[in-house]
This record gives structure tokens, C-alpha cells and sequence, in this order.
């Protein structure tokens, strides 16, 4: 049954970035939307792939890929059984005829996976299913929004704010950025994304964390560092709260 585990819209990462899964993820698909070209080997071989390049990968299959640009990337994890993907390929590079679709989809089901509201499984069931027939078809669908200048506003900083995950955001200083008072930037960020913003700042520190306890060769305390928490011990409840498990535990079970 379709379960979606994991989701992020335009989500950025520093230029370097880069994911190495030899055994694939293993919990389930993956997919991704690169909105630049990205390096990513497939079947062995380098593809260096046009922006706005998307591939799902089943669980099994190695998953490598390196920006060498700021990255912005729509993700999503994801449960499936056979045949309900609606024909779309797995583990093959292609471009969707309007690539706007994949991003605007993924955006709802982005908000309903963290507003949990009532229907919330069903919901994401039946977004994860029209994303597969939209792809299937290469259809176009436009963004809704009542306020879209505002939206891309809000986008604007929540990429900044992503890829400086090491300052203090404050909804406060949020709320400034965008000459809003602090509860009307709190309720137009909720509407927008689903989610609080100090929430959803957490969680892309949470993201970060994992991916760098994953594949890069730095101590608890300087990841900690990296990620704007001047104690580790804060880093390592926080993250205990938000993902089940410590960090020094999540390494090992993840190596």
C-alpha cells in the first residue's frame, strides 16, 4: 500500500553535497527531483543529467548522486507494492514534460505530512497516487495559492534559512525579513507549509544531521556545532525526540 515516510520540496544543500547508498535505502523508493544537474551514476556508469532531472529508486538499488552546485531538490521516501507506481519507471533518469507538477505535488503532500490533520494517511495516499498518475500522463497542473507572490516570498527564506541552518532563527528575525508581524508570518508559514516554522527548521536540522552522521567524517559535537546548537547535549535530546534513536546509535545501525 502506498505510505509516504519521508518528504521535502524544494530542499536545498550546499554545493558538494552528495548521497551514497551502496545497498540503496532499503525502507523503500526514493524519489528525486533535481532542480539543477547533479552527478549521478546509475547501473555503474556517470550521467551527468540535465536540470530538472527525476528518477525513482527502488529499495534495493545503489543510490549515488553529487551536486557540485547549491542543490535544490524535491525528495520523498516512500512504501509501494507492485504495480501501484502506475507504470512510471524505476531507476531511470527522465524529465517530465512541466517539471512545475512534481514540485508543486510534492508540496502537498509535504503539508499534509506534517499538518496531521484528520484524513492525514488517506490523504497522502491519494497525493502520492495522483503525483504517479500526473507523471504517468506528463500532465500540467498550476499551483494554487490565494497570495503566490507571497508563497514564493516565504520559499525564498525558507531556502535560506535551510542552507544556513548554523544561525540563530528566531521567528522573530523570520518574521522581520518579510516586514510581518510575528503572528501573522506564523499563521501565512502554517498555511503555507504545514507545519510551524521553528518545526520545520528542526526538522531540516534533523535531515542535515542524519545525512552527515551518514557520509561525512565529523564528531557528534562538531556536527552539533555545524547545525547552530552550542550543546551537544541539546543536540543529542533533540534529535533522540525527533528521530527515536541518539546519533552515536543511528551511526552505528546506519553504517
Amino acid at each position: 500500500m502506498l505510505k509516504v515516510t519521508d518528504v521535502r520540496h524544494t530542499f536545498p544543500e550546499r554545493a558538494g553535497f552528495f548521497i551514497d547508498r551502496k545497498n540503496g535505502y532499503g525502507h523503500g523508493y526514493t524519489l528525486l527531483h533535481f532542480h539543477n544537474s547533479v552527478e549521478l551514476v546509475l547501473g555503474g556508469e556517470l550521467t551527468v543529467t540535465e536540470p530538472h532531472a527525476l528518477i525513482i529508486f527502488d529499495p534495493q538499488t545503489p543510490q549515488y548522486f553529487k551536486s557540485r552546485e547549491p542543490l535544490i531538490h524535491d525528495w520523498m521516501h516512500f512504501d509501494a507494492n507492485e504495480g501501484e507506481l502506475d507504470g512510471v519507471p524505476t531507476n531511470t533518469v527522465f524529465y517530465p514534460a512541466n517539471f512545475a507538477y512534481v514540485t508543486e505535488t510534492t508540496a502537498e503532500i509535504e503539508y499534509e505530512f506534517y499538518a496531521n490533520e484528520e484524513g492525514r494517511e488517506e490523504m497522502l495516499r491519494l497525493k502520492l497516487k495522483e503525483l504517479f498518475i500526473k507523471l504517468g500522463r506528463a500532465s500540467r497542473q498550476e499551483y494554487k495559492s490565494e497570495n503566490p507572490e507571497m508563497l514564493e516570498k516565504f520559499r525564498a527564506l525558507r531556502g535560506k534559512m535551510f542552507m544556513s541552518l548554523d544561525e540563530k532563527w528566531t521567528v522573530g528575525r523570520m518574521a522581520e525579513a518579510l516586514y510581518l508581524s510575528e503572528s501573522r508570518f506564523y499563521a501565512l508559514y502554517k498555511k503555507f507549509f504545514g507545519i510551524s516554522p521553528i518545526s520545520d527548521l528542526i526538522n531540516a536540522k534533523m535531515n542535515s544531521a542524519k545525512n552527515m552522521l551518514l557520509f561525512r567524517d565529523k564528531r557528534i559535537d562538531e556536527i552539533a556545532a555545524l547545525l547552530g546548537y552550542q550543546n551537544t547535549t541539546h543536540f543529542i535530546r533533540q534529535f533522540r525526540e525527533y528521530i527515536g534513536t541518539t546519533p552515536a546509535k543511528y551511526r552505528r545501525d546506519n553504517a
